[in-house]
């Protein structure tokens, strides 16, 4: 029998992108910029960061959305040896301020309970918002999307909701739960103490939590899908495999899209077996270390036209399609 305080266990094991911070990181150390240049997002009330003076965007511009339990500041953070953070290694490629933007879409109470966090339509609707509040400060047609873990899917329901898939040009998932989680089925399709793992609600179809079954965007035809209903955008993930943490053991797959002609590549960069609650800042490649430590790779999937392995040129880990 699942009781209240083993579901509350398991829910901090399995809500998507849950993780205590590692030793290399302090909170105080990680404040997000936040917007400049004249950048005054209407949908962006918890912050994030993105917009320069005296800076006229010709690239398509790039919205981080970041996962659960975190901030747009989170995409800050150095990689796992002290280089460059995602958005630094874009700068070097040529990005400029004013073309890489990043939105907290989680408000600051609360934010750290992993098991309370689910899609709903506040959050697409916001998310959805920053982008045209990103098109708009831009004036570009259409922008990228970078989501890791639970950003993934927020990301994608965002723009099913707002009907933005003629707005968005390559959309990249790292570490996505793009199948929902198998370990949410001991917890149940509806269990209030662990909303993140409930299935598609019977009263509104955009609440929905990582229930792999009663719940279509996490089966067959849903997210996982999204490529082969939007053969105009170009996808990617990139993903740890066997060495998600997160995800695994039951879920290792479910960072994958199914398989589409403008699937361009799906990379597995894992290595060892990360522990929950170390942001793999103590071994190997995993949930977190997917996005920290990939910024060269999604540097190429962004800024070039490589399709497979060759979107792992200048990454020094493993990388294999």
């Amino acid at each position: 029998m699942i009781t209240p305080r083993l579901a509350a266990g398991l829910a901090l094991s399995l809500a998507l992108g849950c993780a205590a911070e590692g030793p290399d990181f302090a909170p105080d150390d990680l404040r997000s910029p936040g917007f400049a240049g004249g950048f005054a997002p209407a949908h962006a009330p918890y912050g994030g960061f993105g917009g320069a003076a005296h800076c006229a965007p010709s690239r398509t511009p790039v919205i981080l959305l970041h996962g659960n339990t975190e901030s747009a500041a989170d995409w800050l953070r150095s990689d796992s040896k002290g280089g460059p953070s995602v958005p630094a290694q874009l700068y070097a490629a040529g990005y400029r301020k004013c073309e890489v933007f990043a939105v907290t879409w989680l408000p600051l109470a609360g934010r750290s309970v992993e098991q309370a966090h689910f899609h709903d339509p506040a959050i697409a609707d916001q998310v959805a918002g920053f982008v045209a509040d990103v098109r708009a400060y831009t004036g570009a047609a259409q922008v990228d999307v970078v989501g890791h873990s639970m950003g993934v899917t927020v990301g994608l329901h965002a723009l099913d909701r707002g009907t933005l898939w003629p707005q968005v040009r390559r959309f990249v998932a790292l570490a996505g739960a793009l199948r929902g989680l198998d370990e949410c089925l001991a917890v149940g399709a509806a269990n209030p103490l662990v909303p993140a793992c409930g299935a598609q609600s019977v009263l509104d179809p955009d609440v929905f939590g990582f229930y792999p079954a009663f719940n279509p965007r996490m089966e067959a035809g849903g997210f996982r899908d999204q490529p082969a209903r939007h053969p105009s955008v170009a996808f990617a993930s990139i993903l740890a495999g066997a060495s998600d943490e997160i995800l695994c053991p039951g879920s290792c797959s479910s960072a994958l899209f199914d398989a589409a002609p403008n699937v361009r590549a799906q990379l597995d960069v894992g290595v060892g077996l990360p522990g929950k609650g170390d942001h793999d800042d103590t071994s190997g490649v995993g949930h977190f270390r997917v996005r920290r430590d990939t910024g060269l790779v999604q540097v190429n999937l962004l800024a070039t036209d490589c399709t497979g392995s060759a979107c792992c040129r200048g990454y020094a880990g493993r990388c294999v399609e």
